[in-house]
Protein backbone atom coordinates (compact mmCIF):
# COMPACT_ATOMS: atom_id res chain seq x y z
CA UNK A 1 0.00 0.00 0.00
CA UNK A 2 1.81 2.79 -1.09
CA UNK A 3 1.04 7.13 -1.63
CA UNK A 4 -1.65 7.23 1.15
CA UNK A 5 -1.05 10.90 1.63
CA UNK A 6 -1.94 11.09 -2.30
CA UNK A 7 -4.54 8.22 -1.53
CA UNK A 8 -6.44 10.78 1.13
CA UNK A 9 -5.68 13.80 -1.14
CA UNK A 10 -6.92 12.84 -3.90
CA UNK A 11 -10.16 11.56 -1.80
CA UNK A 12 -10.47 14.95 -0.81
CA UNK A 13 -11.03 15.96 -4.13
CA UNK A 14 -13.33 13.68 -5.50
CA UNK A 15 -15.99 14.70 -2.22
CA UNK A 16 -15.13 18.00 -2.62
CA UNK A 17 -16.86 18.74 -5.68
CA UNK A 18 -20.31 19.43 -5.09
CA UNK A 19 -22.85 16.43 -5.93
CA UNK A 20 -26.13 15.13 -4.84
CA UNK A 21 -24.22 14.18 -1.44
CA UNK A 22 -23.16 17.63 -0.99
CA UNK A 23 -26.75 19.10 -1.99
CA UNK A 24 -28.49 16.80 0.32
CA UNK A 25 -26.80 17.39 3.15
CA UNK A 26 -26.74 21.28 2.74
CA UNK A 27 -30.42 21.45 2.37
CA UNK A 28 -31.07 19.24 5.63
CA UNK A 29 -29.24 21.16 7.57
CA UNK A 30 -30.17 24.61 6.66
CA UNK A 31 -33.93 23.49 6.26
CA UNK A 32 -34.10 21.08 9.45
CA UNK A 33 -30.89 21.90 11.66
CA UNK A 34 -27.52 20.77 12.27
CA UNK A 35 -28.87 17.62 14.11
CA UNK A 36 -30.27 16.61 10.56
CA UNK A 37 -27.62 17.57 8.32
CA UNK A 38 -25.27 15.28 10.92
CA UNK A 39 -27.76 12.22 10.39
CA UNK A 40 -27.53 12.98 6.30
CA UNK A 41 -23.58 12.75 6.37
CA UNK A 42 -24.18 9.95 8.25
CA UNK A 43 -26.45 8.09 6.09
CA UNK A 44 -23.60 8.67 3.28
CA UNK A 45 -20.75 7.74 5.57
CA UNK A 46 -22.78 4.28 6.26
CA UNK A 47 -23.27 3.88 2.29
CA UNK A 48 -19.68 3.98 1.74
CA UNK A 49 -19.13 1.73 4.65
CA UNK A 50 -21.59 -0.77 2.74
CA UNK A 51 -19.74 -0.26 -0.31
CA UNK A 52 -16.18 -0.47 1.45
CA UNK A 53 -17.55 -4.21 2.33
CA UNK A 54 -18.50 -5.12 -1.05
CA UNK A 55 -14.76 -4.33 -2.10
CA UNK A 56 -13.33 -5.97 0.79
CA UNK A 57 -15.10 -9.06 -0.02
CA UNK A 58 -14.31 -8.65 -4.10
CA UNK A 59 -17.98 -8.85 -4.48
CA UNK A 60 -18.32 -5.10 -5.17
CA UNK A 61 -16.08 -5.90 -8.97
CA UNK A 62 -18.31 -8.88 -9.67
CA UNK A 63 -21.05 -6.37 -9.36
CA UNK A 64 -19.47 -3.83 -11.20
CA UNK A 65 -18.92 -6.25 -14.13
CA UNK A 66 -22.88 -6.93 -14.54
CA UNK A 67 -24.46 -4.53 -16.78
CA UNK A 68 -27.82 -4.87 -15.51
CA UNK A 69 -27.18 -4.50 -12.23
CA UNK A 70 -25.01 -1.15 -12.91
CA UNK A 71 -27.47 0.14 -15.31
CA UNK A 72 -30.50 -0.68 -12.19
CA UNK A 73 -28.27 1.12 -10.10
CA UNK A 74 -27.71 3.92 -12.07
CA UNK A 75 -31.68 4.50 -13.04
CA UNK A 76 -33.06 4.59 -9.42
CA UNK A 77 -30.04 7.21 -8.92
CA UNK A 78 -31.30 9.21 -10.76
CA UNK A 79 -35.22 8.73 -10.12
CA UNK A 80 -33.97 8.97 -6.83
CA UNK A 81 -32.33 12.71 -7.22
CA UNK A 82 -35.59 13.29 -9.19
CA UNK A 83 -38.11 12.69 -6.26
CA UNK A 84 -35.94 14.65 -4.10
CA UNK A 85 -35.49 17.59 -6.42
CA UNK A 86 -39.43 17.71 -6.86
CA UNK A 87 -40.24 17.54 -3.38
CA UNK A 88 -37.66 20.74 -3.05
CA UNK A 89 -39.66 22.75 -5.67
CA UNK A 90 -42.74 21.77 -3.78
CA UNK A 91 -41.53 23.09 -1.01
CA UNK A 92 -40.29 25.93 -2.31
CA UNK A 93 -44.18 26.61 -4.02
CA UNK A 94 -45.52 26.04 0.08
CA UNK A 95 -42.88 27.89 1.57
CA UNK A 96 -43.74 31.70 0.43
CA UNK A 97 -45.32 32.32 4.22
CA UNK A 98 -41.65 30.97 5.18
CA UNK A 99 -40.41 32.71 8.29
CA UNK A 100 -38.19 32.87 11.37
CA UNK A 101 -40.62 30.75 13.54
CA UNK A 102 -41.72 28.03 11.03
CA UNK A 103 -37.43 27.53 10.01
CA UNK A 104 -37.43 26.13 13.59
CA UNK A 105 -40.75 24.20 13.31
CA UNK A 106 -40.19 22.40 10.41
CA UNK A 107 -38.03 19.50 11.59
CA UNK A 108 -37.36 16.52 9.43
CA UNK A 109 -37.09 12.87 11.08
CA UNK A 110 -33.68 12.47 11.39
CA UNK A 111 -34.56 8.72 9.79
CA UNK A 112 -35.62 10.74 6.93
CA UNK A 113 -32.32 12.58 6.79
CA UNK A 114 -30.24 9.35 7.49
CA UNK A 115 -32.00 7.83 4.61
CA UNK A 116 -31.55 10.90 2.43
CA UNK A 117 -28.16 10.29 2.67
CA UNK A 118 -28.02 6.88 2.62
CA UNK A 119 -29.53 6.15 -0.94
CA UNK A 120 -28.32 9.48 -2.70
CA UNK A 121 -24.80 7.65 -2.38
CA UNK A 122 -25.74 4.19 -2.32
CA UNK A 123 -27.79 4.79 -5.92
CA UNK A 124 -25.09 6.63 -7.22
CA UNK A 125 -22.82 4.90 -9.70
CA UNK A 126 -19.98 6.92 -9.34
CA UNK A 127 -19.67 6.22 -6.15
CA UNK A 128 -19.43 2.47 -7.18
CA UNK A 129 -17.01 3.28 -9.99
CA UNK A 130 -14.90 5.03 -6.74
CA UNK A 131 -14.12 1.67 -5.61
CA UNK A 132 -12.76 0.03 -8.74
CA UNK A 133 -11.06 2.59 -10.40
CA UNK A 134 -9.30 4.43 -7.86
CA UNK A 135 -8.58 2.63 -4.45
CA UNK A 136 -7.40 -0.41 -6.68
CA UNK A 137 -4.25 1.97 -7.69
CA UNK A 138 -3.14 2.15 -4.60
CA UNK A 139 -2.91 -1.33 -3.20
CA UNK A 140 0.07 -3.58 -3.95
CA UNK A 141 0.07 -7.66 -5.03
CA UNK A 142 0.46 -10.13 -2.67
CA UNK A 143 -0.36 -10.48 -0.04
CA UNK A 144 -2.68 -9.21 2.75
CA UNK A 145 -5.00 -7.34 -0.49
CA UNK A 146 -8.06 -7.68 1.48
CA UNK A 147 -6.75 -5.93 4.54
CA UNK A 148 -5.08 -2.91 2.25
CA UNK A 149 -8.85 -2.57 0.95
CA UNK A 150 -9.83 -2.71 4.77
CA UNK A 151 -7.49 0.31 5.78
CA UNK A 152 -7.98 2.56 2.50
CA UNK A 153 -11.69 2.35 2.97
CA UNK A 154 -11.67 3.29 6.63
CA UNK A 155 -9.64 6.05 5.53
CA UNK A 156 -11.94 7.36 2.75
CA UNK A 157 -15.23 6.57 5.55
CA UNK A 158 -13.43 9.20 7.51
CA UNK A 159 -12.34 11.59 5.63
CA UNK A 160 -15.96 11.90 4.10
CA UNK A 161 -17.64 11.57 7.36
CA UNK A 162 -15.67 14.48 8.47
CA UNK A 163 -15.78 16.78 5.46
CA UNK A 164 -19.81 16.74 5.82
CA UNK A 165 -19.63 17.34 9.55
CA UNK A 166 -17.79 20.73 8.76
CA UNK A 167 -20.24 21.26 6.04
CA UNK A 168 -22.98 21.28 8.51
CA UNK A 169 -21.44 23.74 10.39
CA UNK A 170 -20.64 26.09 8.12
CA UNK A 171 -23.90 25.64 6.84
CA UNK A 172 -25.15 26.67 10.28
CA UNK A 173 -23.59 30.09 9.27
CA UNK A 174 -25.88 30.65 6.38
CA UNK A 175 -28.77 29.66 7.73
CA UNK A 176 -29.78 32.81 9.14
CA UNK A 177 -30.44 34.42 5.22
CA UNK A 178 -33.28 32.00 4.83
CA UNK A 179 -35.38 33.70 7.32
CA UNK A 180 -36.44 35.54 4.37
CA UNK A 181 -38.77 33.68 2.41
CA UNK A 182 -38.04 34.57 -0.55
CA UNK A 183 -34.13 33.89 0.02
CA UNK A 184 -35.30 30.48 1.44
CA UNK A 185 -38.12 29.80 -1.75
CA UNK A 186 -35.51 30.59 -3.82
CA UNK A 187 -32.96 27.90 -1.98
CA UNK A 188 -35.62 25.03 -2.50
CA UNK A 189 -36.22 26.10 -6.03
CA UNK A 190 -32.41 26.12 -6.67
CA UNK A 191 -31.29 22.71 -5.29
CA UNK A 192 -34.53 20.80 -6.57
CA UNK A 193 -33.48 22.35 -10.15
CA UNK A 194 -29.32 21.10 -9.46
CA UNK A 195 -30.84 17.42 -8.03
CA UNK A 196 -33.14 16.92 -11.38
CA UNK A 197 -30.03 18.10 -13.55
CA UNK A 198 -27.84 16.30 -11.44
CA UNK A 199 -30.02 13.25 -12.08
CA UNK A 200 -30.71 13.65 -15.97
CA UNK A 201 -26.23 14.09 -16.42
CA UNK A 202 -26.23 10.90 -14.53
CA UNK A 203 -28.44 9.12 -16.07
CA UNK A 204 -27.17 10.01 -19.87
CA UNK A 205 -23.23 10.33 -18.63
CA UNK A 206 -21.46 7.33 -20.68
CA UNK A 207 -19.04 7.46 -17.87
CA UNK A 208 -20.95 6.59 -14.89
Amino acid sequence: MEGLAAFITITLMIIIVPGPDFFVVMKNSIVAGKGNGAMAALGITTAHVFYSLLAVFGIIFILANMYYVFVTIKILGACYLIYLGVKSIIAARQGMNFSTTQLQSRQLSYLNSYRQGFFSTVLNPKALLYYISILPQFITTGDGVSSQVAILSAIVTTVILLWFIFCVFIFQYIKLLFANRKVKAAFDYTIGAVLIGLSINLLFSKNS
